[in-house]
């Protein structure tokens, strides 16, 4: 009796240290958070806006934190930024004119995604217009250049859901309206600047970003971008206009958009 519980004893110590030493070398398993931003670079004019989107895997919590130039929230040089990730460009170009958009994951501090943000100024001073036939131009400061142009609008129209056409009368949007602005052309490509002429309390556009640019079936580029028109905003007609910041080229498809009046 007295060997068969001594022999109980040691197995029993065997047991705990065997747990003991198992317990001891067990450790929480480390979350890999990534941090993702998009879009990851983006053109911005002076005063207008981008609306950023973050994804955070590794972790249920996808909260995060939105810093520009390490500034939460931003400030007037460098641009604000929403809690919701929605950039607003400073009202004059800051130098250096590229800022950093970052958000970091309020989980773990150390994990963040950046863009670049390159604000650029207003169109004027371009190199080409293009101006659609028996047209004027109009609020466009145009320079004479040697360059070939190979920014041009071909056409305009406005998308309804996932159907996109072109009219020839451009795209009519009233007063507090909001509009998909459709436009099929060369030089449409990631990178581009698009804006409308006049106020810009009138109308405020959100710049395009990935698949917002494609092409049409015969292979022509063409990209899409939301318009809001201010309710004040006073009727009459409106260029587009798209601008290369990269090469200084600018096309306007003028009188493209009308502001119609309250009663229409």
């Amino acid at each position: 009796m007295i060997r068969g519980n001594c022999r109980a004893r040691v197995l029993l110590g065997i047991g705990l240290g065997v747990s003991l030493l198992a317990a001891a070398c067990w450790s929480p398993p480390v979350l890999q958070i990534v941090v993702t931003l998009s879009p990851t670079s983006a053109y911005v004019p002076v005063g207008d806006s981008l609306q950023f989107s973050a994804s955070v895997a590794g972790t249920p919590n996808a909260t995060v934190t939105w810093t520009v130039n390490n500034m939460v929230g931003g400030n007037a040089t460098v641009g604000f930024i929403s809690t919701s990730g929605f950039y607003t460009a400073p009202l004059s170009v800051p130098s250096p004119s590229q800022v950093t958009v970052m958000a970091t994951s309020q989980y773990d501090g150390t994990k963040f995604g950046t863009a670049t943000v390159t604000v650029v100024g207003p169109t004027a001073g371009a190199n080409t217009i293009q101006v659609a036939s028996g047209q004027v131009i109009s609020n466009v400061d145009v320079k004479v250049s040697p360059l070939t142009p190979t920014l041009t609008i071909y056409a305009a129209g406005a998308c309804s859901g996932s159907t996109c056409s072109t009219t020839a009368t451009g795209v009519q949007v009233a007063p507090g309206g909001s509009a998909t602005v459709y436009l099929v052309g060369s030089g449409l490509v990631s990178g581009t600047v698009y804006s409308i002429s006049g106020s810009k309390a009138d109308v405020s556009v959100v710049q395009p970003s990935g698949s917002q640019f494609g092409q049409t079936g015969n292979g022509t580029p063409s990209v899409s971008f939301t318009i809001s028109v201010s309710s004040s905003a006073v009727p009459g007609l409106r260029n587009i206009m798209v601008s290369n910041p990269a090469t200084g080229e600018l096309s306007a498809f003028v009188g493209g958009l009308l502001i119609t009046s309250s009663g229409q």
